[in-house]
Parts: structure tokens; sequence; C-alpha cells
């Protein structure tokens, strides 16, 4: 019998798989990952090559998330990066992880990041700063910042396995404790309001 994975809920009507690789592409795509480690609790390990996981900035992070859950993992090469990813996939204290690669997995690679998810029950994030390839990932976006005065971040949905596809303006907000948001907004509140 299949295990059975729960969600991480970014807002009234966004959900992610956990148990689950999704792939972020864009100027953005690093906020994403934030968002989704703020709405994990547990570790959220950040792996890529030295001068991507150097950048990330915890005084960055605190407005979403307490920084001191971050464990970063900074390698040497490509490969280095995707085997301590398919590791840390697979633990299971891991809410979420983070794999910064440039280029995306191929369909072989990434079907093993997929199982090694499954595995531990970890939502993975592949940040992609260069090209996408076929891959086994259950959701691919593209994630941009938006400079109008209602948003900060537009997420499109362009890849799920699931079938539905869409798009998303997010934006920093307080939690007001509203439940008639906009649909098709998620908003972030800081992690003590959360």
């Amino acid at each position: 019998m299949p295990r059975t994975h729960g969600v991480v809920r970014l807002g009234p009507d966004l959900s992610l798989a956990r148990g689950r690789v999704h792939e972020a592409m864009g100027e953005a795509a690093d906020m994403f990952a934030v968002a989704i480690a703020a709405h994990t609790s547990g570790s959220v390990i950040w792996i890529g090559q030295s001068g991507d996981v150097c950048s990330l900035a915890p005084t960055g992070c605190e407005k979403f998330f307490d920084p001191t859950r971050v464990v970063a993992v900074s390698c040497v090469t490509r490969q280095e990066t995707l085997w301590a990813t398919e590791q840390a996939l697979r633990l299971p204290g891991a809410a979420c992880v983070v794999a910064e690669l440039g280029d995306g997995p191929d369909l072989q690679t990434s079907r093993r990041l997929q199982i090694a998810a499954e595995e531990g029950d970890a939502l993975g994030v592949v940040l992609i700063s260069g090209r996408a390839q076929t891959s086994a990932a259950q959701t691919r976006w593209q994630c941009d910042p938006i400079t109008d005065e209602d948003a900060s971040w537009g997420w499109r949905l362009v890849k799920n396995k699931s079938g539905k596809v869409g798009f998303w303006r997010a934006r920093w907000a307080p939690d007001d404790g509203r439940s008639d948001h906009a649909p098709g907004f998620v908003f972030m509140a800081a992690a003590a309001a959360a």
C-alpha cells in the first residue's frame, strides 16, 4: 500500500505535496523556497555550491521563519550537490530541502530525488537558474517579481503531475486574521504571527 503524504498549505487555494520534489525557476525562485520553508516546521536544509549557499542571508529569512532552522550545506560540484540533496531528502527530520542546481536535473536524476523525498516525507524544492529539463518533479513553477502595488511575486504553475495549473500573486503582509482574501493571492506573514 503506498504511503500517504501530507501537504504544505501556502494559501487557501494553494498547497504543495510533501514527499515530492518541486522545481522553481525565475528571479524570485528563492523567495518561493523561503515561503515554503516558512510554512513548514522542522529543519530547512539548503544545499548548493559554495557561491550559492553563501549568498543565503539569515537576516533576509528572519522575516519569514527562524533562521536557526536552516542547515546550509556547501558543496564543491554539481554531483556533490545532487548526492547531498538525495541524502537530505531521506532524513526523517527534514521538513524542507532546497537545492540550488543551475540547470535542472534530468529525468533519471529527478526520479532518484523523487524516490528519496518519498522515503523521507520531505518537501523538496529544486531551484533552477539555468535550463530546465524533462524531469519527474511533481510541479514546476515560474517565479518572478511583480512591481505593482498588489503583489510582490508572481508564481505561475507551469507543470503539475496532478493536472491543474494556474497563477498566484504573493506578497508580504501581516496576518490580519482574515479568511476572505482574494482568490489567487498568497499572503506571507511573519513566522511569529503564523
